[in-house]
């Protein structure tokens, strides 16, 4: 089997190959057989319909068409394996030549994981994550915790349905020993160095969340890489599928939020085209360093990770989610996690 392999820009491959006569002629006799089995025509059961009769029904060059996507089915990822080819989308097909009981002869053009060049990341990753920042907490930020507990706390006591008025409404909570009490402290001084830490907990994660985002971003901009279409436009869908989920959670219908801002869902997607690039960089380079240093995430966490999400919904709500995409998910979620990790373990400051 003759195979030429072209490298074309915006990492595209493009395959030119031929299906040998012989192996054709089995795909076309498999096609027959199934065809066979699928086919209803007056007279004859289905599985016992004469060739003649079902390739005169079918027509030949039906019956070659399905032959020959058969033959691709088993031969194109035969190929992608044996020439280590990245290949990502779907194919484009284009039968170059086919008649019974000759070769086949096909091209296929189809988008690549392009080829990257990585700076010197774990550098890059030292310079950044070594930068000291002094986490404060202002007693100001503690006052505003402290007044957001009590109003929580207060709309908690206010009785269902009640009418606003001095008889339905609930005096505000002391903010002394008591309230402090019903929040699981003995007193006051103790609640407010618990919420002390708290904010100084989110403050530390903003920060390092926000050290691992320079990181990435300076990793991202000086690799060498060509980002395919295919990934750009991917990102646009998942652009639009999380916004249009928080849209429809917010009670707004989609449609109603596209009218409203005077734009259709293709109009809003082309303005996104910056965003959509710098994430496809983003997931390629942290793909690219995972390779490198051989960052896995095993079953176990996959299993684990998809069992707490699974265990948020109820019984009813668990049965309709697939939980293999939800590891899916979860492979992502965790893998980038590692890799962050091991970008801030190049400063030892960081614990």
């Amino acid at each position: 089997m003759s195979l030429s392999i072209k490298k074309l820009p915006k990492s595209i491959v493009e395959i030119e190959s031929e299906i040998s006569a012989d192996d054709f002629e089995r795909h076309y006799k498999d096609t027959l057989k199934e065809l066979n089995e699928k086919s209803a025509i007056p007279g004859f059961r289905p599985g016992h319909i004469p060739e003649n009769i079902l390739i005169e029904k079918m027509g030949e060059g039906s019956v070659l068409e399905h032959a020959a996507e058969h033959a691709l089915e088993e031969e194109y990822p035969k190929i992608l394996r044996e020439h280590k080819i990245d290949a990502i989308g779907h194919p484009q097909i284009t039968i170059t030549k086919i008649a019974r009981k000759n070769p086949l002869g096909f091209k296929i053009t189809v988008a690549v994981l392009p080829p990257i060049t990585l700076p010197d990341y774990k550098n890059i990753a030292k310079n950044i994550m070594s930068k000291d920042e002094e986490i404060k907490v202002e007693e100001k930020e503690i006052d505003e915790a402290l007044e957001y507990l009590r109003k929580t706390h207060d709309a908690r006591q206010k009785p269902e349905g009640h009418l606003d008025g001095p008889a339905s409404i609930p005096p505000k909570a002391d903010l002394g020993v008591e309230f402090a009490k019903k929040m699981g402290q003995k007193d006051l001084a103790g609640l407010r160095e618990i919420l002390r830490q708290n904010i100084t907990e989110e403050k530390s994660a903003k920060a390092r969340e926000k050290k691992r985002m320079e990181a990435l971003d300076k990793i991202s901009t000086s690799a060498d890489i060509e980002i395919p279409e295919i990934l750009i436009q991917s990102e646009k869908e998942k652009m639009s599928a999380e916004l249009r989920s928080s849209i429809e959670n917010m009670g707004m219908k989609w449609d109603d939020y596209l009218t409203h801002i005077k734009k259709t869902d293709e109009e809003l997607k082309n303005g996104w085209g910056v965003e959509a690039e710098k994430r496809a960089r983003y997931a390629l380079i942290l793909r690219e360093i995972a390779n490198v240093e051989k960052i896995e995430t095993d079953d176990s966490e996959l299993n684990n990770f998809a069992e707490k999400t699974l265990a948020q919904y109820t019984e009813t709500e668990r049965k309709k989610i697939d939980k293999e995409r939800v590891k899916d998910y979860a492979y992502g979620i965790l893998r980038n996690e590692k890799i962050f990790k091991f970008l801030e373990n190049t400063n030892p400051n960081i614990q």
